[in-house]
C-alpha cells in the first residue's frame, strides 16, 4: 500500500470520525457514537441470540470444536413488531427509543438483555471497512478512549492480528476482540476483517477493576461463539486502565497455537495461570486463556 493510498484512507477515516461526532451531538447527551466504519446499511432483520455460557479463565477444555452458537432470525418483521422490539430494548437498557432505533437501524447493533450490552452481529456492515492503525489515533476524537493491544503472528501464509480494546465508548463502557489478516508484503499496513474461513471461537468476561475480578463481580460477558469482532458496550462510565478482560480464544491447530504464543509474548503477556496473575496467558490444547489488564497502549493522554 503506497503512501498516497494510506493518506487517502486516513483522511477518509478522519472525515468519518468528525461526521459521527456531529451526528451524536444532534441527539441528547447520552446519544454518543460507539461504532467504526463509514458505510450506510438498510434496516437489518430483527434477531434474538443465545450463546453457550462463558468459560472462566481457570477452566480446562478439550481441543474439540464446540457447538455453534444458536441464533434465531425473525424475517418479515412488521413495523409494529419492530417498534415493540425497540421499546423493549430501550426499557431494558435505560436508553431512549430513538437512540436504540438509530443503533439498530443505522449502525447494525443488537442488544443482549441478559447481559445489558449492545453488540455487533457477525455480518454487521463494519466488516467491509477493514482496519488500519490510524483508526486508533483518530478514535479519541470520536469520544472513544481505550487501552488496546495487538497480538501479531504468521500462520498459513497470512499475517494475523488479534487486537483487544477496552474502555469508554461515548456513553458506554465496553470491550472488543478483533480478528484480522493481511497478505505479507502486499498489505503491510492494511488488515482485512477475517472472512468466514478465518473466524475464531472466542469469549470474554469484563470486570470494572482487578478487585472486582478477584471478587467475581463481573461487568458483562460475551458468550462463546465463532466471530471476527466480538464486541460489548454497556451504558455507564468506566476507567479504561482499570478494566480487566478474562478471555478464551481457540486456534485451529498446534501450529497456529505455537505461532499465537509468540505473538502473545511479543505483545507483553507472560505465561502463567491466567486466573490469578494479570497480563498472563495459559494454553490448554488449542485454546488460550488470557487475563488482560495493563498490557498495551492508551489511545489518549491521561490527565
Amino acid at each position: 500500500m503506497n503512501s498516497t493510498s494510506k493518506r487517502i484512507l486516513a483522511a477518509m477515516l478522519a472525515i468519518v470520525m468528525v461526521t459521527l461526532v456531529f451526528v451524536s451531538c444532534q441527539k441528547q447527551e447520552s446519544d454518543e457514537e460507539i461504532t467504526r466504519g463509514a458505510n450506510a446499511i438498510v434496516s437489518p432483520e430483527v434477531t434474538t441470540e443465545s450463546t453457550t455460557a462463558s468459560t472462566s479463565a481457570a477452566e480446562t477444555t478439550s481441543s474439540t470444536a464446540p457447538a455453534t452458537s444458536q441464533k434465531t432470525t425473525v424475517s418479515g418483521t412488521t413495523a409494529a413488531q419492530t417498534d415493540s422490539n425497540v421499546n423493549s430494548i430501550a426499557n431494558s437498557s435505560g436508553q431512549n427509543a430513538s437512540f436504540v432505533a438509530s443503533l439498530i437501524n443505522a449502525f447494525g447493533y443488537n442488544y443482549d438483555a441478559k447481559e445489558g450490552v449492545f453488540y455487533t452481529e457477525l455480518d454487521s456492515w463494519q466488516r467491509s471497512g477493514n482496519f488500519i492503525s490510524q483508526y486508533d489515533t483518530l478514535a479519541a476524537y470520536g469520544n472513544m478512549t481505550y487501552l488496546t493491544t495487538k497480538v501479531d503472528f504468521t500462520y498459513d501464509r497470512l499475517g494475523w492480528r488479534l487486537q483487544f480494546w477496552k474502555g469508554q465508548y461515548g456513553a458506554f463502557g465496553g470491550a472488543e476482540i478483533g480478528v484480522y489478516t493481511k497478505i505479507p508484503g502486499q498489505t503491510d499496513d492494511l488488515y482485512y476483517c477475517a472472512d468466514d474461513d478465518h473466524l475464531l471461537y472466542m469469549t470474554y468476561t469484563m470486570y470494572l477493576t482487578p478487585a472486582d475480578y478477584y471478587a467475581g463481580n463481573k461487568y458483562f460477558t460475551r458468550g462463546w461463539q465463532k466471530h471476527w469482532w466480538l464486541t460489548g458496550f454497556k451504558p455507564g462510565t468506566v476507567t479504561p486502565a482499570d478494566l480487566v478482560m478474562s478471555a478464551r480464544i481457540r486456534t485451529y491447530d498446534s501450529t497456529m497455537a505455537a505461532a499465537m504464543e509468540q505473538g502473545l509474548l511479543k505483545a507483553g503477556f507472560k505465561k502463567g495461570d491466567a486466573s490469578s496473575q494479570m497480563d498472563t496467558y495459559r494454553r490448554s490444547g488449542f485454546d488460550y486463556y488470557i487475563l488482560w489488564h495493563s498490557v498495551g497502549n492508551l489511545n489518549y493522554n491521561e490527565r
